[in-house]
């Protein structure tokens, strides 16, 4: 698969899910099904960090499947922050979010940064 989701380490508390460079909508598809599948294994409030630094291109469609996938998840993951340096797709995951109205997801130049943002949304 080229869409890779795991728990960070054992405590479950954050969910990391990694793009490889090329992937398509159905691996996509699949990684939220796991990402809904693993989640349920806990009922405390958990983040995900989504790092999307090797991305190269992204199928048709973007906005469709995007909205799609970020609908899909679990009511217990309360922030999930996408990162990447590229300033494409930061321009494209703002379109996303927009248009979609989502509101706990957010975005980031580093995962360090992602930690930051997901730590401070479980002190509120």
């Amino acid at each position: 698969m080229s869409v890779h989701i795991f728990w960070e380490d054992e405590t479950k508390q954050i969910i990391r899910q990694i793009y490889d460079m090329t992937w398509t909508w159905g691996e996509y598809l699949a990684a939220f099904e796991k990402i809904r599948q693993i989640a349920s294994e806990v009922d405390c409030p958990i983040g995900m960090v989504s790092e999307l630094d090797n991305i190269k291109n992204v199928p048709p469609n973007a906005i469709l499947y995007g909205a799609r996938g970020i609908r899909s998840l679990p009511s217990n993951i309360i922030l999930t922050v996408m990162v990447t340096p590229s300033g494409l797709a930061h321009s494209l995951l703002k379109l996303i979010l927009t248009a979609g109205q989502f509101e706990n997801i957010t975005t980031a130049k580093s995962v360090e940064d992602a930690h930051r943002l997901i730590t401070a949304k479980k002190q509120r």
